[in-house]
């Protein structure tokens, strides 16, 4: 796990400064070494945390036999082992014993089809010296996040939007991704906040050689659906999670477990028990007011781990919540992202590597919608005259002109059945704020959210169709992402073995009666783990990963901090209505905390605005 960087350029005049100075502000992704690789064309950076093959010979960048091929890897690539034998007996020479090595060999070898090899987690950037080809990849489900400005003459890249900027790349704010993120809490597609930066896109390569640009993807969620037992899928399942997690204890350094206590990561570190005799930990968070705390209590008991609580306070946040605001590039609405920020500060205490259980609820039907959608599918599918009687009562809803409206349950379910298509309905009912709601607080011109959405290939089932539209936006722009900014903001790994390539595809395999059984959320894999697990945690409903926004505005500092982001912010000034902002002010000045959510994603992309315009 590391922090990549680079510029591939014709222009003369990029010399070591430049290149320094991104992987400068990459150093708490990477902070054991750094290194760069610079030639007439390219300039490649690297700060490197060390996790496989500590010694120098796996530092990075680094090259094959004649250096010809240039690599920088963030991530594992964890069938690496299995790859090596396979080139080795192909007459490739390898020089460290790193996982990363095989990315340039591999490429030699199996020229643009090598990233099909990769069981991993990964965002790289290589460069072919002979053809002058630079090419960027994500990994399959977009662990690994990558950005990039090309303006026709000049590519630059790295892990974190901030790198680039260090390259002079002039900083604009994105207006329609200003409007998805009101809709959305994060940015959708490869679109990001900042106009003309890009992400390279979950599965996607993006290749340039002198001026041609290509983006191409290698991988994709396909739906695969085959007749077998109910005991099949869940023995295959099992044998599956063995497997990955397996591959995901391999590490020459210690390793540790978030467990929240729900399904998953109880999962996770009940699979990994079984592997493990040396010193097990487990880390949990709560809050003052409420926590799971006790769940995961239970787990720990009943596998003898080595468990560390941690109380997050409203004092910690207000204290803490700007420095939090410049690791994550891009506001993310979801407060949650403070959840695993300390989660992650009180781990690298103890461990460099961490597992968790990230994916489950989009791989096997976790979230409530799933269940209500399909209930609205039916009707949904129903004729075109039906969806006009829903248009037109949507139009009769009182609307109140008011943030604080309770018709947007309402809104919702009309809304839904509005929709041009079932993809987008599942979209709509995952916005946090309705566009009467963006319309009624700011000045911004109506943007189709949903249409910077990636879509998913046709499903066969509906809530196929749910699941890969999740695992293509949601999954990896807002939940993937602040895991893993918050993880590489504390220097420490994190890896997801539910997210194993072999899982994702077999999980679009196996009937929709498997994932949500009897009004059961995931009951495939409940019933892959069972026997591993207490009933009170096999049974549990499914909780979220729940922060007290409401409570920790009403805090004074933070309280008095949100208010003057919100009084004072310039970006808030050009887009927000005023009177709208000074009656969220007012009222939360009073302690009337209603739509603690709302709050919060205005202040976040406030405090964004701040920390990188300002």
């Amino acid at each position: 796990m590391c922090g990549i960087c680079g510029i591939y350029s014709k222009k003369s005049g990029r010399d070591e400064a430049t290149i320094k100075k991104m992987i400068a502000v990459l150093r708490h992704r990477g902070p054991d070494s750094s290194d760069f690789y610079i030639d007439e064309n390219i300039s490649l950076g690297h700060a490197r945390l060390s996790i496989i093959d500590l010694s120098e010979k796996g530092k990075q960048p680094m090259a094959n036999e004649d250096k010809t091929v240039w690599v920088s890897v963030n991530g594992e690539i964890y069938n690496f082992k299995e790859l090596r034998d396979e080139l080795e007996r192909k007459g490739h020479q390898f020089y460290s014993k790193s996982d990363s090595e095989v990315v340039a060999h591999s490429y030699e070898e199996y020229g643009l089809d090598f990233v099909k090899k990769f069981n991993g987690m990964f965002a790289f950037a290589l460069y072919d010296k002979k053809k002058n080809r630079l090419i960027l990849a994500r990994d399959p489900i977009g662990e690994k996040p990558l950005y990039y400005y090309y303006n026709g003459e000049e590519l630059v890249f790295a892990s974190e939007i901030k790198a680039i900027l260090q390259a002079g790349v002039e900083k604009e704010v994105d207006k329609t991704t200003l409007y998805n993120y009101l809709a959305y809490q994060y940015s959708l597609g490869e679109r990001t906040f900042f106009e003309n930066i890009k992400k390279v896109l979950a599965g996607n390569m993006v290749i340039l050689e002198d001026k041609d640009l290509t983006v191409k993807n290698y991988w994709d969620i396909k739906e695969n659906l085959i007749q077998a037992s109910d005991d099949y899928f869940i023995k295959k399942l099992r044998e599956l999670l063995e497997g990955s997690i397996r591959l995901k204890m391999v590490a020459d350094v210690p390793i540790g477990y978030f467990l929240s206590g729900g399904i998953d990561s109880s999962a996770v570190v009940a699979l990994a028990r079984q592997y493990s005799d040396e010193k097990f930990h487990t880390f949990s968070v709560g809050f003052e007011t409420f926590s799971e705390l006790k769940y995961a209590k239970i787990v720990s008991q009943h596998l003898k781990t080595d468990h560390h609580e941690l109380i997050i306070t409203a004092d910690m946040v207000a204290k803490d919540v700007s420095e939090i605001a410049w690791y994550y590039d891009e506001p993310l609405g979801d407060a949650a992202i403070i959840n695993n920020y300390y989660l992650s500060k009180e781990a690298a205490k103890y461990v460099k590597v961490l597992l968790a259980g990230e994916g489950g609820d989009e791989l096997f039907a976790g979230y409530p919608n799933y269940k209500r959608n399909l209930k609205y599918f039916n009707f949904f599918q129903s004729s075109g005259l039906q969806k006009n009687i829903a248009g037109a009562l949507l139009n009769l809803i009182p609307r109140k002109g008011d943030l604080y409206s309770n018709g947007s349950k309402i809104n919702r379910i009309f809304g839904f059945l509005c929709q041009p298509t079932f993809e987008r309905a599942h979209l709509y009912t995952t916005r946090d704020m309705s566009r009467e709601e963006i319309n009624y607080l700011t000045k911004l011109d109506y943007s189709d959210a949903e249409n910077s959405a990636i879509s998913s290939l046709e499903m066969k089932n509906p809530l196929d169709t749910m699941l890969a539209i999740d695992c293509k936006n949601l999954l990896p722009e807002k939940f993937l992402m602040k895991a893993d900014k918050a993880t590489m903001a504390n220097s420490v790994e994190e890896r997801l073995p539910l997210l194993d390539k072999e899982i994702i595809e077999f999980a679009f395999s196996v009937p929709q009666n498997l994932k949500i059984k009897n009004g059961e959320e995931k009951y495939i894999l409940r019933e892959a783990v069972k026997e591993l697990l207490p009933l009170e945690i096999i049974n549990r409903p499914k909780q979220g990963f729940g922060t007290p926004v409401d409570e920790w505005l009403l805090n004074p500092a933070l309280q008095k901090m949100v208010c003057q982001t919100l009084s004072n912010g310039n970006l808030i000034r050009e887009i927000f209505k005023k009177e709208k902002i000074q009656d969220i002010v007012r009222n939360l000045e009073k302690g009337n905390v209603h739509r603690a959510r709302t709050i919060w994603i205005i202040f976040a992309l406030e405090l964004w605005h701040q920390t990188y315009f300002n």
